[in-house]
Parts: structure tokens; sequence; C-alpha cells
């Protein structure tokens, strides 16, 4: 008998740096109505940022968070004004492309500054067994920190007046413009906050891949954050954390299922599954779990 319970509990656990990671593509795609096909090469960063912080000063990731939200709004701010603003006016298929060539570009760069080896690191500050499985105080203190981050921007987007500026436009840009609202700054902030959020995403990250760093690590997260955002609904904040609660589970509880069942790739089945419930949403539910 497989007992599930500490799978349970790390599924929980890892799902909300996911939920984290998938909120940065579902907030830009909801505002902007772009998909940020580059959005894995932003994790990477945050990742890459938490590592050398902790290498050469000794900072541990949760500090690193706000250092990877910094850097990573500067990024936003930058990709906005750089490729998303002037591509806008020509065509949504040229952005995406432009997209796709800054993703790649970004891995090359990052590849040739820090070589192509695996990295990472391991910050040890104690742990607690569950049913003979060790769970990290660290892995717990980032899963809050995500937790925490989700709902912050919740705040953010209902009790405070550049929320509201959001919601105003997202609901009709040219009435938003009309009353006054500046729809390019809310654009640009917004673009600023989910790039941010995903590298924060990315530092967080870290306390799950200890010598899992490199510069090609982003593509599958950006797999994995659009399959979050679809099943959460890709309009939806707080939908995507708490798909990528249920994703993570899928993950967690699908490696023992499939390892007693004897399938030599348990990780990788579930994966699977949960690119058919990708499927299965987009044809019988395409608004996701939670709407808008």
């Amino acid at each position: 008998m497989i007992d599930l319970i500490p799978y349970f509990l790390n599924g929980l656990i890892v799902g909300s740096i996911y939920g984290l990671i998938a909120i940065g593509l579902s907030f830009i795609f909801g505002i902007l109505r772009i998909i940020n096909v580059a959005h894995g090469s932003f994790v990477m960063l945050g990742a890459y940022t938490a590592y050398f912080f902790f290498v050469l000063w000794a900072y541990p990731p949760l500090l690193s968070i706000f250092a990877g939200l910094f850097f990573g709004m500067l990024m936003g701010l930058a990709l906005y004004y750089a490729i998303i603003k002037p591509l806008s006016k020509i065509g949504e298929l040229h952005v995406l492309v432009a997209l796709f060539a800054l993703g790649s570009l970004i891995a090359e760069i990052a590849r040739i500054v820090w070589g192509p080896d695996v990295v990472g690191f391991t910050w040890n500050v104690g742990s607690v067994a569950v049913s003979g499985y060790v769970i990290q105080f660290s892995q717990l203190a980032g899963a809050a920190a995500a937790l925490s981050i989700a709902l912050l921007l919740q705040l953010m987007l209902y009790r405070t007046n550049f929320g509201r500026s959001i919601r105003a436009v997202v609901q009709d840009p040219v009435g938003a413009q009309m009353v006054g609202i500046d729809v390019d700054r809310v654009f640009a902030l917004s673009t600023a906050i989910g790039i941010g959020l995903t590298t924060a995403g990315g530092v967080l990250l870290t306390l799950f891949i200890p010598v899992g760093i490199n510069p090609y690590m982003g593509d599958p997260y950006t797999l994995m954050a659009f399959v979050i955002a679809v099943m959460g609904g890709l309009e939806s904040t707080m939908g995507a954390y708490i798909a990528g609660l249920i994703f993570g589970e899928i993950l967690s509880l699908g490696y023992p299922l499939f390892s007693r069942l004897g399938f030599a790739g348990p990780y990788q089945m579930s994966l699977f599954i949960g690119f058919v419930i990708l499927i299965l949403f987009l044809l019988f539910r395409p608004t996701g779990l939670f709407r808008s």
C-alpha cells in the first residue's frame, strides 16, 4: 500500500511555485492579450539570480526574491517599450515571433555569460518528517512566499487605484482612456509586474532543483505555465495559482502510481497526463476552471 500523504504534501508545496510561475504568464495575457513564449527564459534568469546571490553574497533565496522581482520588472519595462509596444502596431504575430526569438537569445546569452554546465545550491535550514518523508523548511518557506505574493497581487488588483485601472483597461481600453486612464502606462507596468512575478518564481524554483539550473532550463517551464494557465483560466491570476496546485498534485501523485504500475518513466507519464488534461480543457472548457 502506497502512503500518498507525503506525495500529496509535496504536490501542494511544489505546486505553489508552479502556480506563481504561471501567474506571470496569465497576468500578461489577461491584460495585453499576448502569450509570452519567452516566459521560461525569465524563469531561468530568476533562478540564476538566486544562485549568484547565494554563491557570491550568501543571500538566502527568500531575500533574493526582492532582487529577482526588481530585476524582472526592469526587464519587463524594457520588453514592453522595445518589443511589445512597437510591434503591436504591426500585428500580434510579429510580437509572438519576436518573443520566441528573444527567448532563444536570452538562453544563448546566458550560456555565453555563465557557461553550459548545470549548477545549483542547497539552502539547508532544517526539515520535518511526515510519514517518513522529509520536507525541507526552506521549501515550506518558498511555498508560503509564493502564496503570499499571489494574495498580494489579488489585493493590488481589487483594493488599489492602479488595480482598478487595470481592470478598467481589460474591460474597455477605449472607455478607460476616455475617462483619463493612461492605457499605455497600465500596459507597461502590467508587463513589468508579469515578468517580475516570473523571475520571482524562478528564484523560488531553485529550492526544488538544487542541481538543475542551466541556460536551457526555461522551455519546459514555458509549456508547464501554459498548461497551468489554461487549466485555471488564461485571464484569471488566482485561477492560475490554484491550477498550479492541481498540476503539482498530478505530477507528485502520478509518480508513485505510475511507478507501481511498472512504467519506465513515471515522471514523464505524469507530464503526459497533464498535457492530456490541457487538451481536454481546450476542447470542453476553454475558459478554464475560473473566469477572469
